[in-house]
């Protein structure tokens, strides 16, 4: 191409030759760089890792409270964010009906008792000493004793006029005054009245012995019905289950009326802290028990307090939907439960915040790492699936 005589100097043709290279020291230098990346491409290797969002929780759940029993509020005896150790008292029931049925257990069960104690004294009589009265404590067998006492001190007045009556006429039939048939029938009256006082106090002692059996049997299911009833009485006193804070506490005063299973509150406990992350089913399938991770806690600025250290505890075995997407927790044991600044300030976990959770898959090559990125560009498969 012929370029006009006056702008020849202006041209690249007339430029080039002017110019001289006298280094090539930026070119030696980029071009050593770029050998030297790509040398240390299967050389350098880095952590690689999958991230997901948690939440710091204690190992328990939180425990609900809960009636067992319908009844009207007496007192409450805790307050919102209040902190309780197991078997502490969190709210009591009247117990009005339990106690007046307890009260009329208790009436009848000395009442057996008394009785029982009376009888094992009166079956103890043998017929020899039947008239030796002893120490009764309850009205109805102290009359029963008084009744068979009053018969067999009549049935004795009895032997004894017939024993005299006897003696008289062996006398006779001795003196042949009488026959020894009229004799004979004194023997059989005296005979019979001895045969009718033992039977008599057999039967009275069988009676005994049987009321004894039955005041037993009666005692052991009043004791038992006793035992229900206090049991009973027990629920209406709502118990910490576990150690914790109370939070949600239901507005109920002394006087309202609770139902049978309503919530009243519930009780966050004091067990460790745990992180638990939410993984999606993609980068779900190389974590495992016992694998290290990082926990970024969004309270906390990680480049001023760093990071947690921990490891995994447990995988669920299946997913739970979590903000209409399908996600798997992951529970992580949390190697501390505080963050430092460089001056030693520590910032305390609370349950409830929020995290980043990250979990070191294995150490990858920048080769290995490239290699995939261009697979998953490049590699026409990926776009068939």
């Amino acid at each position: 191409m012929l370029h006009p005589t006056s702008i020849v100097p202006d041209t690249m043709e007339a430029y080039l030759p002017q110019v001289s290279v006298r280094s090539q020291l930026i070119y030696s230098i980029i071009l050593t760089a770029l050998l030297v990346l790509l040398c240390a491409l299967p050389i350098v290797h880095v952590d690689v890792s999958v991230q997901s969002a948690g939440i710091i929780r204690p190992v328990g759940e939180r425990n609900e409270i809960r009636p067992l029993v319908a009844g009207i509020v007496e007192k409450i005896r805790v307050r919102e964010n209040q902190s309780v150790q197991a078997g502490d008292t969190l709210l009591q029931l009247k117990t009005d009906v339990v106690d007046t049925q307890l009260r009329s257990l208790r009436q009848q069960m000395a009442e057996k008792d008394a009785f029982i104690a009376d009888i094992s004294k009166l079956v103890r009589l043998r017929e020899t000493t039947v008239l030796q009265a002893p120490a009764l404590s309850s009205a109805l067998y102290a009359q029963q004793y008084a009744q068979f006492r009053f018969q067999q001190q009549d049935r004795l007045a009895q032997r004894r006029k017939l024993q005299s009556e006897l003696n008289v006429s062996r006398t006779l039939y001795a003196g042949r005054v009488i026959s020894r048939i009229e004799n004979q029938d004194k023997e059989y009256a005296l005979q019979k009245l001895l045969n009718e006082s033992r039977l008599q106090v057999e039967n009275q002692l069988s009676q005994w012995q049987a009321d004894l059996n039955m005041h037993r049997v009666a005692l052991a299911e009043l004791q038992t019905k006793e035992k229900q009833a206090l049991q009973e009485r027990r629920l209406y006193t709502l118990l910490a289950p576990v150690p914790g804070a109370v939070q949600q506490l239901a507005g109920k005063y002394p006087g309202s009326y609770v139902q049978v299973g309503e919530a009243l509150g519930q009780i966050s406990p004091n067990s460790a802290l745990i992180a638990e992350c939410y993984v999606t089913p993609k980068d779900i399938g190389q974590l495992r028990p016992g694998m290290k991770a990082r926990f970024q806690i969004d309270a906390f600025d990680y480049n001023q307090w760093g990071m947690l250290e921990g490891k995994i505890l447990e995988v669920a075995k299946d997913f739970t939907m979590l903000n209409d997407q399908p996600v798997f927790k992951v529970t992580c044991q949390l190697n501390q439960g505080h963050l430092s600044l460089p001056n030693g300030y520590q910032g305390r976990l609370k349950k409830g915040m929020t995290l980043r959770g990250r979990f070191m898959l294995a150490k990858r090559s920048l080769w290995q790492l490239l290699y995939d990125k261009a697979d998953d560009w490049m590699n026409p498969t990926q776009f068939n699936r």
